[in-house]
């Protein structure tokens, strides 16, 4: 009887256990209808079909944002951005920061600023150019442009590889020296990397740190010489030329005529060597399509 008794027990362990697993192996790919999404995820996934659903290009985007953010962060978002790699497997880990979780479901909801990347004065500047409450379509536009500016400007500001030969005494060469100042006035290390083609409709810091830059060059002593208020008054404003002077384009023969002078100086004669010439029309080359960007930027 206590065989009988073990052996029925055994056989109903065994029956209750493939039963079960049973239920487990048809139930595997069943969704869990009591189990309640994350709502950070939900908004997440929202946000990302709206700017047109590539997760990882956003989610690349968004950790470059807040790792180069210069908006005021609080100490526990801090501590998580210091810990972000380039490269970021989970957008769970960047939802954890407060900071970018909450400008995911404003935007979500459509009601994201563009500058809550970025800190009092960055916005000032930015807003200057995009106006206080710019539409996406808005900052993806002034982004990519500063992005072009950023690649004719980052070449002004590698070392030159080029050097002045003049006879004797040279005489005054204003646009030259402009050149030449892009690779002194600030360490080229410095130069702030922007993205060509965004997916966030936000403004980074880099954005702004290039406007810094750009002011800084145009107000420095050989940008003067080469840009003097008397002749081309309409390019400052309040006695300084702005980061993107868009009087810039009022100028451009007077300025190519100056160019052409110098070029003239470093090439004379009615034959000159067309190595060098070709050598100089490349060297001005850097400036013309620095100016370029600028007089079509936003175009």
């Amino acid at each position: 009887m206590n065989k009988s008794s073990h052996l029925v027990i055994v056989s109903a362990a065994v029956l209750f256990m493939v039963g079960g697993a049973g239920a487990a192996w048809m139930l595997r790919d069943r969704p869990a209808h009591d189990a309640k999404p994350d709502p950070k995820r939900v908004e997440y996934d929202a946000f990302v079909a709206g700017l047109g659903g590539d997760e990882p290009a956003v989610r690349d985007e968004l950790n470059w944002l807040v790792s180069t953010a210069s908006a005021r962060l609080d100490a526990a978002d801090r501590l998580k951005v210091h810990g972000l790699t380039r490269e970021c497997l989970d957008p769970l880990t960047l939802l954890a920061i407060g900071h970018v979780q909450r400008f995911v479901g404003s935007a979500a909801r459509g009601e994201a600023s563009a500058f809550h990347f970025v800190d009092a004065e960055h916005r000032a500047r930015l807003a200057a150019l995009a106006g206080e409450h710019p539409s996406p379509d808005r900052v993806f536009a002034v982004r990519r442009a500063l992005a072009r500016l950023a690649t004719e400007f980052g070449m002004i500001r590698q070392p030159p590889d080029w050097h002045r030969e003049v006879m004797g005494e040279p005489p005054p060469m204003p646009f030259l020296d402009f050149l030449e100042d892009g690779s002194r006035f600030l360490p080229t290390s410095r130069h702030p990397e922007l993205r060509p083609d965004p997916r966030v409709p936000a403004f980074a810091a880099p954005d702004a740190e290039l406007l810094a830059h750009l002011e800084l060059y145009f107000n420095g002593a050989r940008a003067r010489a080469a840009l003097p208020a008397d002749r081309f008054p309409r390019l400052y404003v309040n006695g300084r030329i702005p980061s993107i002077p868009r009087t810039l384009v009022e100028y451009t023969k007077e300025i190519a005529a100056g160019i052409d002078v110098e070029k003239l100086i470093l090439v004379p004669g009615e034959n000159p060597d067309p190595e060098a010439v070709e050598a100089v029309n490349e060297t001005f080359g850097l400036l013309d399509r620095f100016f370029t960007a600028i007089v079509q930027f936003d175009k």
